[in-house]
């Protein structure tokens, strides 16, 4: 993402970036939960990723009605790509993110830029949030888990922050060079690992966001193959990152899971310390469980290399996943 194609207007204190594909059906109501904040120097941008329903239609009747609020047309490559081009757009120091099915709350915004105003060593906030169904229906509550120093820890094994109520500082975003297109399943969780090793994320213990959960989201496909080789491919980069393999990072092919492996075989034979190694087997424990994709020589290599690191309940599960196969 280059400075130079960022296109300047007047900044708010917030700029809210939205992504949004085929959403005509909540989109509204999206875009009515930013109305009603309580905190009124935003600016929103909307990506439309080339949706072929209604919903551009329906964000450029919002556009009408208040300046604030910012059309702009994606490429349709992924919500990545989709919120990369958002990026190029935003002036505010601080972005907050939103998806266009989900719906603020209407003290967001404020409780959010009251608390990164008070802690200016955070870089990035989420809080917890109501998952609601289809018709606006409480579904549970979600809670999420608080303080640095065990975020950190979390943040090793399982994405623990939800994307769309979060508030990010735009430096630490562009910094590390915004989301990365190879992500399409868990950009959000490779995101918050790279935000973690330049400096501090946090929750706040309050329902900020009703979370939507349906069909048709990316998160809720159902696929655990998908699901486990992004998540373990943000958690495998990261873990390379941190052993000093900075220019060797995984390949992520569906049709092929054995990039993955072997990164994962590397970074076990480069001796990780030993508060690493329960995160580590777990995410090679979860690609030989759910990956269908893996070569007999890459699963038997991944699984030869981990065994002296696994417990004995891990090696339990291992192999009784190997019999479940």
């Amino acid at each position: 993402m280059n400075s130079k194609d960022r296109i300047e207007v007047s900044a708010a204190s917030i700029d809210i970036l939205l992504t949004v594909y085929n959403g005509e059906r909540f989109i509204a109501q999206t875009l009515d939960s930013v109305l009603a904040q309580t905190f009124t120097d935003w600016r929103l941008i909307v990506v439309d990723d080339l949706s072929a329903d209604r919903t551009a239609e329906i964000v450029a009747s919002y556009v009408e009605r208040d300046p604030r609020i910012l059309l702009v047309k994606g490429e349709h490559k992924g919500i990545a790509a989709a919120a990369n081009i958002g990026l190029m757009h935003v002036t505010a120091p601080l972005v907050a993110r939103l998806d266009g099915d989900d719906i603020a709350l209407p003290e967001r915004l404020q409780v959010q830029f009251d608390y990164l105003q008070q802690h200016p060593d955070v870089l990035a906030v989420g809080s917890d949030v109501m998952l609601i169904d289809e018709h606006n229906k409480p579904l549970r509550r979600r809670k999420a888990p608080t303080g640095w120093e065990n975020i950190r820890e979390i943040l090793k094994t399982r994405n623990c922050m939800c994307h769309p109520s979060a508030t990010i500082r735009t430096e630490a975003l562009r910094r590390i060079g915004g989301y990365r297109d190879k992500f399409k399943n868990s950009l959000d969780y490779d995101l918050w690992l790279r935000i973690s090793e330049i400096g501090k994320i946090e929750n706040i213990s309050q329902d900020l966001l009703l979370y939507r959960r349906h069909a048709s989201q990316v998160s809720a496909s159902g696929n655990a193959h998908r699901q486990t080789i992004y998540s373990v491919g943000a958690a495998t980069d990261y873990f390379l990152r941190k052993y000093g393999y900075d220019n060797f990072q995984t390949c992520i092919d569906e049709s092929d899971s054995d990039d993955l492996a072997e990164k994962l075989i590397v970074i076990y034979r480069s001796r990780p310390n030993a508060n690493d190694v329960s995160a580590l087997n777990r995410h090679s424990i979860r690609l030989l469980r759910y990956a269908r994709a893996l070569s007999p020589k890459a699963r038997t290599g991944l699984r030869n290399v981990a065994w002296p690191f696994y417990s004995v309940w891990e090696r339990v599960k291992c192999l009784t996943y190997s019999f479940l196969l």
